[in-house]
């Protein structure tokens, strides 16, 4: 029976190695698809796709997509706990229904952190203050980061 199982999960992490090298990865330079288990990190947020299955149309089935504004790159944005970016727009594909940690802070003394547009903890029009807040997200989603000038803290940013 152990023996049975053990070819079994062998014969799983052959099919899933085979798949990731026969063309079921992706990442480009606007887009990068990610799966609930993998934290992306580094400025770039270059993750590469597996454990999704693509329909016949060659799109992933149950993915939407997160787009994160980081408005004119003044703050420094960190998703999942991975590694701080100043980075102005970022676009995540994450399965329906995904939950994303985001955290936020001024990109440097020029600025002060402002709020997030379109998180959970935006439900004032002052919108989400808090520096660490979430997004789920089950269809196509944007949120902003906004950290205006330190001179001018209470100019809003446009919405995204």
């Amino acid at each position: 029976m152990v023996r049975g199982m053990r070819k079994t999960i062998l014969s799983l992490v052959a099919l899933s190695t085979l798949a990731v090298g026969c063309g079921n990865s992706t990442t480009t330079a606007d887009m990068t698809v990610v799966p609930p288990d993998m934290v992306p990190t580094g400025p770039g947020l270059d993750m590469t796709m597996i454990n999704t299955t693509p329909d016949l149309a060659g799109t992933t089935s149950g993915m939407v997509t997160l787009t994160i504004d980081n408005y004119l790159s003044w703050c420094s944005v960190k998703v999942n706990n991975g590694t701080a970016t100043t980075t102005e727009t970022t676009t995540l594909m994450v399965p329906s229904g995904t939950t994303v940690n985001l955290s936020g802070d001024k990109a440097n003394a020029t600025f002060v952190w402002g709020y997030w547009f379109g998180t959970a903890g935006d439900t004032t029009a002052a919108h989400d203050k808090n520096m660490t807040t979430t997004v789920t997200v089950t269809k196509d989603t944007k949120v902003q980061a906004c950290c205006p000038f330190a001179s001018a803290p209470t100019t809003p940013c446009p919405a995204p």
